[in-house]
């Protein structure tokens, strides 16, 4: 949460300190609570050790935009509905409702670590 209002980079890796993309969002956010998470949404995806259907997620799983294996986007879920992302380059890092994403694809099953 403390990087909400940061940039938004895809074209320069997205890993930080200044700006993130997605994956490179959760990577930092998880690595700053000691857990190495690899690089990609696809791959954070398929590494976690646990799934769970979207209806029991909980604060901190991460949920996933297309189809497996190649998912496009990746988020946290922070519980209420609601996500912290790096989605929108207009928008920077932001808190931003599941129900706004309508059109994006959610993957049925959020991951675990």
């Amino acid at each position: 949460m403390s990087k909400v209002g940061a940039p938004y980079f895809y074209q320069y890796g997205g890993t930080g300190p200044n700006g993130f993309d997605c994956s490179g969002l959760v990577q930092t956010a998880f690595a700053a609570a000691g857990k190495y998470l690899p690089r990609t949404a696809a791959q954070q995806y398929a590494a976690a050790p646990v799934h769970v259907p979207i209806s029991q997620a909980r604060r901190g799983d991460l949920l996933v935009w297309g189809t497996a294996p190649g998912f496009y986007h990746v988020a946290i879920y922070l519980g209420n509905g609601q996500v912290v992302q790096a989605l929108n380059p207009d928008e920077g890092i932001g808190v931003t409702q599941l129900s706004w994403m309508a059109g994006m694809q959610l993957h049925p099953y959020a991951a675990r670590y």
